[in-house]
């Protein structure tokens, strides 16, 4: 029995059903039809243009791609594994369409360049999307440290109270983080900006091709000067799902500092019903799953990565089949970039925060220490050692009398210190604390001016006054 496949000339057998079944990627690389047509329609053009095969044929097999996307966006096209992937789906219904001319479309090209071909331009599309939803984000960070720019934060270090911050600046720390991950992005992008397309099999095509003209007909900016090397590569894909990976431990991390945030022992912040969900028992629980759902996402996009790197690790030059799985990775990871980028700015969209909760932790915390430690030094001329040492008295004292810094009198601070010091009680006002930063990247209101100016210059908006009104959500509302 004859092969139906288009490759089945050298067989006169069927693959068996379980051959079959690992061969097959329709179940999954049919989302590729566009870029496929894509660059169906580009290679054919060239061929024209090169006179290798005629005008005409490429009329037909234009025309007929066009007819073929309809089908498969309509539903009327039937997936079936024995035709294995998309490519041969499409190129065997074309030839249906239109007959002999379908026949032509596979002159000088492989499958091999053909999916590499395929897997770049989506990569590319993927990463515009991500690019726009990461500029989303980032305004609507930018905007929420504005709005929060004079409200009192506590900065952890080891999860404990480190020292008071600006409610603005601990946002900013994400824009930055988040930021870094949109320069990664725009990396990968120009890794993904060779066109394998004419590379063949893996050792050119035996057709006078005009790598160049598809190259600037598909938007590529150059093209891989060597053929093997152009069906081999996947380090495109390693730079998205570096990207992706990043991207995710920062997601991760901020949702962990919400989902800590918002436990009844802090307190410091409430989600919405919108971003929230209840227990199936316990009628008083209000549980931060899509926060906890996008922490345990970032292991699923590691994951992914962890995949194509082991897949790749030991394979031989140059084509081989196990590149077919790089695909069920990749999709899988540009899904859950797009939702997670989306989760966590719903999130953001549903949140309070409550920063007179903050420094009744900030008072539990001691976070004057450093403060008053700076002031001995600065004041007094006191070695920082030393001075480091006389503000942890006070600390030890205040612990062990059930006080804070702040409620320290300045006969219990005179004693502790046996009057050789005294402490203005401005150095007690966690309020203060931040207007103390200096430097560059501080906490101060100064600092972080700058550093929303800065931002506004790098994601290309035009710098806006704020409101004075908060866009995020009446605690009553929550």
């Amino acid at each position: 029995m004859q092969s139906s496949s288009m490759w089945g000339g050298r067989f006169s057998g069927k693959p068996s059903s379980v051959a079959e079944q690992i061969s097959e990627s329709i179940s999954f690389d049919n989302r590729l039809y566009k870029v496929d047509i894509q660059a169906s329609t580009e290679h054919a053009r060239m061929l024209a243009r090169q006179n290798i095969i005629t005008q005409e044929d490429f009329d037909a097999i234009e025309n007929g791609l066009k007819m073929v996307k309809k089908e498969i966006e309509s539903g009327q096209m039937q997936f079936s594994p024995e035709l294995e992937d998309i490519h041969m789906h499409i190129e065997k219904r074309l030839t249906e369409v239109i007959g002999d001319a379908g026949k032509r479309l596979h002159t000088g090209r492989s499958r091999n360049d053909q999916v590499a071909t395929d897997t770049h331009l989506y990569v590319r599309e993927a990463i515009s999307a991500a690019e726009e939803k990461l500029l989303s984000l980032l305004r609507q960070i930018l905007e929420l440290a504005q709005s929060h720019k004079d409200d009192i934060w506590a900065g952890y270090t080891h999860l404990q109270i480190a020292q008071p911050v600006l409610l603005g600046h601990y946002l900013m720390s994400w824009f930055w983080a988040f930021y870094r991950d949109l320069e990664l992005l725009r990396f990968a992008r120009r890794e993904s900006m060779r066109s394998p397309l004419g590379a063949a099999a893996m050792g050119g095509a035996n057709y006078p091709i005009d790598r160049d003209y598809t190259k600037t007909r598909l938007g590529f900016e150059a093209i891989y000067e060597n053929s093997m090397d152009a069906v081999a590569n996947r380090d495109y894909q390693m730079s998205f799902h570096f990207f992706a990976t990043r991207l995710f431990i920062h997601i991760s991390r901020i949702s962990e500092d919400f989902i800590f945030y918002s436990t009844a022992e802090a307190g410091y912040i409430r989600m919405s019903d919108a971003v929230t969900t209840g227990s199936s028992i316990m009628p008083q629980k209000k549980n931060p799953d899509i926060a906890e759902l996008l922490r345990g996402k970032s292991a699923r996009v590691i994951g992914n990565f962890l995949s194509l790197l082991v897949n790749l690790k030991g394979l031989p030059s140059t084509y081989n089949r196990d590149l077919q799985e790089d695909k069920v990775y990749l999709f899988d990871t540009v899904d859950q970039v797009a939702m997670g980028i989306d989760g966590l700015s719903e999130i953001l969209r549903n949140i309070a925060f409550f920063p007179d909760k903050m420094i009744q932790s900030l008072e539990k915390g001691f976070a004057q220490a450093t403060d008053i430690a700076d002031y001995l030094v600065s004041a007094h001329g006191v070695a920082f050692r030393e001075a480091h040492e006389l503000s942890g008295r006070l600390v030890r004292y205040c612990e062990e009398n059930a006080k804070t810094l702040g409620t320290l009198s300045d006969g219990e601070i005179a004693e502790l210190w046996q009057g050789k010091f005294t402490l203005p009680r401005e150095i007690l006002d966690l309020r203060q604390s931040p207007g103390r930063r200096q430097g560059r990247g501080s906490t101060s209101p100064q600092s972080l001016g700058e550093q929303f100016a800065l931002a506004i210059s790098l994601i290309g908006i035009k710098e806006q006054k704020p409101s004075g009104a908060r866009p995020v959500f009446r605690p009553s509302t929550l």
